[in-house]
């Protein structure tokens, strides 16, 4: 059973590159800072942002106790993101992260196992 569908949309710019230890987890700083090019970089930490933000939409309470930094967000070999779920037990989750230009966009559905 669904139990909430969020969406968010972050324009990039509005991303500062030294927020980012408070949106990523130990293991999505590790990817980070193999980053080289800023604006990947960006890239990067405006869709990590916006995901969360979608998944706390979705999770719309559900979850209450859950903060950015607990929620890890890892690509598998095809690049396609996922959540590492070790606080978010029967759940299922769904994400997706597309950029366009200025703007990273989130959706994530979060379905009851």
């Amino acid at each position: 059973m669904i139990r909430g569908i969020g969406i968010d949309i972050c324009q990039i710019e509005r991303i500062k590159l030294n927020t980012y230890k408070r949106i990523l987890t130990d293991e999505e700083i590790v990817i980070y800072e193999q980053i080289k090019l800023d604006a990947k970089k960006y890239d990067f930490l405006a869709g990590r942002f916006s995901v969360k933000e979608a998944l706390f939409k979705a999770l719309n309470g559900i979850e209450s106790k859950v903060l950015m930094r607990d929620i890890v967000i890892l690509n598998d070999e095809s690049g396609r993101p996922f959540v590492e779920k070790p606080k978010l037990k029967n759940m299922k989750i769904f994400i997706s992260i597309s950029h366009e230009k200025e703007y990273a966009v989130a959706q994530a559905i979060v379905e009851e196992i």
